[in-house]
């Protein structure tokens, strides 16, 4: 697979993944967000400006992914990890990822509400995939470049 496919999996199948960052005293924080779109170089995901993990993604933009797709087992999971540096863009997308996702009009339903959020996109990251529904199981590496 290629780099794109991993992004479709992860954007498509997987969507909801957690994501650690580093808190103003140095510890992890983790919570769980939705990657919302990919182009094919990298994945997109966005945040309100008056949460706490927008203060941490701005002062440390190096963070880690993980995500696993549905499945009955164990057996029929796939998962894919990213670590690495995200650049703010802003609302550079904005209009793209809220259309792609289109449940985040009940969360934020007026363009008023909306004003508060932001895009981030990975600008670099090494990924890894492990895919469980073969055995011997499939592991492959991947980089977001840009």
């Amino acid at each position: 697979m290629q780099t794109s496919d991993y992004l479709a999996v992860l954007v498509e199948d997987i969507h909801s993944v957690v994501v650690a960052t580093v808190d103003a005293q140095g510890h992890p924080a983790s919570r769980v967000i939705d990657m919302m779109y990919q182009d094919g170089q990298t994945v997109y995901f966005l945040t309100a400006n008056t949460k706490p993990f927008y203060k941490q993604l701005r002062k440390k933009t190096f963070v880690s992914v993980s995500g696993l797709t549905q499945g009955k087992s164990t057996r029929e999971r796939k998962m894919i990890s990213l670590t690495g540096p995200i650049r703010h863009l802003g609302k550079e997308k904005l209009d793209i990822l809220l259309e792609k996702n289109p449940y985040m009009s009940d969360i934020y339903p007026t363009k008023e509400s909306r004003q508060v959020l932001e895009v981030f996109a990975f600008a670099e990251a090494r990924g890894e995939f492990y895919d469980l529904t073969v055995l011997p199981p499939n592991t492959d590496s991947f980089i977001i470049s840009s």
